[in-house]
C-alpha cells in the first residue's frame, strides 16, 4: 500500500521540475530561531493581537514553499503568490510558479466552488481540499492556512503556545481523517505583527512557507505599505 505522503509529494512533482526547483527555492529555506514561549500567557495581549489581525480584510503574500518527505528527505520548492480578500466575499488565490519555467499552476478558492488550473487543464470542485485528493491525490491542511498564515487563533487549533505580544508561536491540529499536524509559527523581532515563517509537520510532510513580503489593507504598521494587495 503507498504510503499518505506520496499523493501530496506528487502533487509538488507535478508543479515544479524537481531537482532546480530544490536547488533555487526549497534548499534555501532555513528554519529560524525561536522566540521563548511564554508560561503564562496574557489572554488579553492575545485577545488584542488577533482584534489586529481580523482588522485586515485583504492582503497580498509573496512567498517561498517548500515541502520535504521525512522518511526520505526528498525535497521540492516553488514561489507562491497568495491573495485573499474578506469583502464582498471570501475568496482567495494562489499561484504557483518556477523560476525559470514561470507560472505552473493556479488555484482559486471562492465561496461556491474551487478551481485549479494544471498543466493547461482546469479542474472544478466544491472545495480546494477536495479538489487536490481528487485531482492529484494530495491531502493538504488547505481550509484554515489562510487563517494560519497569518498567526490568526482558529477553533481547531490545539496545544497553543505564544510569545511576546501574545503572538501564535505553536499549536497542534487533528483533522477530519485524524491525520495530526503541529504547527511552529517564526517571527522576525519582537516588533513583528506577523510571521516570517510558518511550518506544518505531520507524520510524512514538513511543509514551509517563508514570507517575503506582505501588502496588507490596512497595515498593521506605523508605515504604509507600498501597494495595496490587489482585488482578485
Amino acid at each position: 500500500m503507498d504510503s499518505l505522503f506520496n499523493p501530496a509529494v506528487m502533487l509538488l512533482k507535478r508543479l515544479s521540475v524537481a531537482l532546480l526547483t530544490l536547488v533555487l527555492v526549497g534548499c534555501s529555506i532555513s528554519t529560524p530561531n525561536q522566540q521563548p514561549v511564554l508560561k503564562n500567557t496574557d489572554q488579553t495581549l492575545v485577545d488584542a493581537h488577533q482584534q489586529r489581525l481580523d482588522s485586515i480584510f485583504r492582503w497580498q503574500l509573496s512567498a517561498r514553499l517548500a515541502i520535504i518527505q521525512r522518511q526520505t528527505n526528498e525535497r521540492d520548492g516553488l514561489y507562491l503568490d497568495w491573495r485573499w480578500q474578506r469583502q464582498p466575499d471570501t475568496r482567495q488565490q494562489l499561484r504557483f510558479s518556477h523560476p525559470l519555467k514561470g507560472q505552473l499552476a493556479t488555484l482559486t478558492m471562492l465561496p461556491e466552488h474551487a478551481e485549479l488550473t494544471l498543466e493547461g487543464e482546469r479542474y472544478q470542485g466544491d472545495n480546494a481540499e477536495q479538489l487536490l485528493q481528487r485531482v492529484l491525490g494530495a491531502r493538504l491542511p488547505l481550509d484554515e492556512l489562510s487563517q494560519w498564515v497569518l498567526g490568526k487563533v482558529t477553533p481547531t487549533l490545539n496545544q497553543r503556545q505564544f510569545i511576546s505580544g501574545g503572538r501564535l508561536a505553536a499549536a497542534s491540529v487533528t483533522r477530519a481523517n485524524a491525520e495530526h499536524w503541529s504547527i511552529q509559527w517564526f517571527y522576525g523581532d519582537a516588533a513583528d505583527p506577523l510571521p516570517q515563517q510558518i511550518q506544518l509537520q505531520s507524520a510524512q510532510l514538513l511543509i514551509k512557507i517563508q514570507m517575503n513580503e506582505w501588502q496588507l489593507t490596512p497595515s498593521l504598521t506605523a508605515q504604509p505599505v507600498t501597494q495595496d494587495a490587489d482585488t482578485l
